[in-house]
């Protein structure tokens, strides 16, 4: 996958497009894009699997959750191939309220890999950006 080519495209219809600093453990190269006053990311796996891995935890958390999933977990509008895109927030320091919240949601709804880095405020709440089903 040629990310630098696909960062340059990104620019060309975005301006304000940046690359997210990747952390160990990370599968997927996420884009920042500014969409008017919305945050979105456009992740691009390596694999096929690695971005399927994540849509299939979103969907089927929508079935089992309902109206609850999007309360706590970054909607994810559409997935092709070894593309995602995500709405996303600011990496800030999540409250140990809000922390233990999305634990008790994550462990009942079988999600695993529930770190402060997997969490990020979006639209004024909360939510879980990338999580695992177990």
């Amino acid at each position: 996958m040629p990310y630098g080519e696909m960062k340059k495209v990104l620019e060309v219809f975005f301006p304000r497009t940046r690359h997210a600093p990747q952390g160990n453990g990370f599968y997927k190269h996420v884009f920042i894009i500014h969409f008017g006053k919305r945050k979105l990311a456009s992740k691009m796996g390596r694999r096929r699997k690695d971005i399927r891995k994540d849509y299939t935890t979103y969907k089927q958390l929508r079935k089992r959750a309902g109206k609850k999933a999007n309360r706590n977990f970054a909607k994810i509008y559409w997935e092709s191939g070894l593309f995602m895109l995500q709405k996303y927030g600011k990496g800030v320091a999540v409250p140990a309220r809000e922390r233990e919240r999305l634990r008790r949601f994550g462990t009942r709804y079988g999600l695993k890999d529930l770190r402060d880095a997997n969490i990020m405020k979006v639209d004024r709440t909360f939510k879980i950006v990338d999580a695992e089903r177990r």
